[in-house]
């Protein structure tokens, strides 16, 4: 196989390694590679270069290095004190910085005791909380059914479905955690797409498994 041929099939290795990474400056640089690629291709497959690929691929890096110095530019002096840095790394890596502290920056921290109730079973949610430290008691019908603890949200279900309290949530430990205004959040997510993909990326995962742990119940 030429190295012609092996360039120009990692071109499209590259555009589908851009369809699976969430980090948007790691998509801009993938397609950059891929580009720079097909260029290569298509300037030596053949004895007279492919000049419409060429010029349609030289369009297509310029917009991403013009989005990724936007970024970068964007991103520079924004800083986190070490419990956003500490929420930032475990929890919403996936995020850039200026889209995270937008998050942040419509959320309230806050702290409360043993023994907080956080939500009452059967009452109309407007807020979702993000546990920051701390262990709550999940109480359905008057019995304890799970725990939550850092990283978790309360109140996802309710979020996604726009449905009542399935579950009181009381504080078992002291927790501090960050509570949004869901039409706020909500509002805040539809500007910006990659806010929405996360925070339902990492709601399906809790999701999902408490499901699993209640079926493993079930079972046992």
């Amino acid at each position: 196989m030429s190295l012609t041929v092996i360039i120009g099939n990692l071109s499209y290795l590259l555009v589908a390694c851009s369809f699976m990474v969430r980090d948007i400056l790691w998509l801009r640089g993938l397609s950059i590679m891929a580009s720079c690629c097909g260029i290569f291709y298509s300037s030596t497959v053949s004895d007279t270069p492919l000049w419409t690929p060429i010029v349609w691929s030289c369009v297509f890096i310029s917009l991403n290095i013009y989005h990724i110095s936007r970024l970068i530019l964007e991103n520079r002096g924004i800083e986190f004190n070490e419990k956003e840095q500490e929420l930032y790394q475990t929890v919403f890596s996936s995020l850039s910085p200026l889209e995270f502290k937008k998050l942040n920056d419509i959320a309230e921290w806050k702290q409360v005791p043993e023994g907080s109730v956080l939500v009452e079973q059967g009452q109309k949610m407007t807020d979702l909380f993000l546990i920051y430290n701390g262990t709550t008691d999940v109480v359905v019908d008057g019995k304890k059914v799970a725990q939550l603890r850092d990283g978790q949200y309360i109140g996802e279900m309710s979020f996604l479905t726009e449905g009542d309290a399935t579950a009181s949530v009381v504080a078992y430990y002291p927790t501090e955690y960050l509570q949004w205004n869901q039409e706020g959040l909500k509002a805040l997510m539809s500007r910006n797409p990659s806010l929405l993909f996360s925070l339902q990326s990492t709601m399906g995962k809790q999701l999902s498994k408490a499901v699993a742990e209640k079926n493993s119940q079930s079972a046992a």
